[in-house]
């Protein structure tokens, strides 16, 4: 690790580069923030299971993706480099290892070959571009690890980026063929709806419209008009009239 940190040059690309080109950590830095996470999980891991070789796992986790300096442009867009296309970052990346090994007088055969391995098998399966699967338990520790580190940060990404407005799922994921639900329980998400209410600048209240009052209709003016007794029929001029024989 010596030989690549006193490299100024490739320290600055190593810390410059993005660890991918669509699937995770991709943004500038994002090679660096992502071997560093790898290194955290592994000093997580060692104390669990005993005999472990921690130099051998966290130089691993540093150099696993050492290649991708080489692999992508990243002055202005994302793009593979001729030499990312043909030969890819894993292959590079052994390249680089050998020529700094290569550097040091009495290197440990057996170490070096160790190193070697943890780059070749660290995705885990031929169909993933993987050279060689994991043969030892190092290799098979950081495979997972740079596995789960890689697939949260994407998760979380597309949750970030592709959750709608004022909802609890995402948009679908291709490459995972899912939508993700963004709740988890532990109340960060109470409220999801009042916080983007809030998060937004208020609306001026519309004015109620005004609703025309109806006249209540006036009552019909007294008069005569056509019949001119009309108005005197309910009234009791001379009181009621007995009953009798007249």
């Amino acid at each position: 690790m010596e030989s690549f940190c006193a490299d100024t040059a490739f320290l600055a690309a190593y810390c410059k580069a993005p660890a991918a080109k669509g699937m995770h950590h991709v943004y500038l830095g994002g090679l660096l923030e992502h071997s560093l996470s790898v290194v955290r999980l592994a000093d997580a891991v060692v104390p669990l299971y005993p005999d472990l070789n921690r130099d051998l796992l966290v130089v691993g986790a540093l150099l696993h993706d050492v290649g991708k300096v080489a692999e992508l442009s990243y002055d202005r867009a994302f793009e593979y480099t001729d030499e990312g296309r043909l030969i890819g970052h894993i292959s590079i990346g052994v390249e680089m290892l050998t020529e700094r090994i290569a550097t040091i007088p009495g290197f440990p055969r057996e170490l070096a070959m160790l190193l070697k391995h943890l780059l070749l098998s660290h995705h885990g399966q031929y169909d993933y571009g993987s050279p060689k699967r994991p043969k030892t338990v190092e290799a098979t520790i950081l495979h997972y690890l740079d596995d789960m580190d890689s697939k949260i940060n994407g998760i979380r990404s597309h949750i970030a980026k592709d959750t709608p407005q004022g909802s609890r799922w995402t948009g679908h994921h291709r490459l995972y063929n899912l939508y993700f639900f963004t709740g988890n329980g532990n109340g960060e998400d109470d409220g999801l709806e009042e916080a983007i209410a809030l998060s937004e600048p208020m609306a001026e209240a519309a004015p109620e419209p005004v609703v025309p009052q109806k006249e209540a209709p006036k009552p019909p003016r007294a008069g005569f008009g056509n019949q001119p007794f009309a108005a005197l029929q309910n009234l009791s001029l001379f009181g009621e009239k007995e009953s009798g024989p007249f």
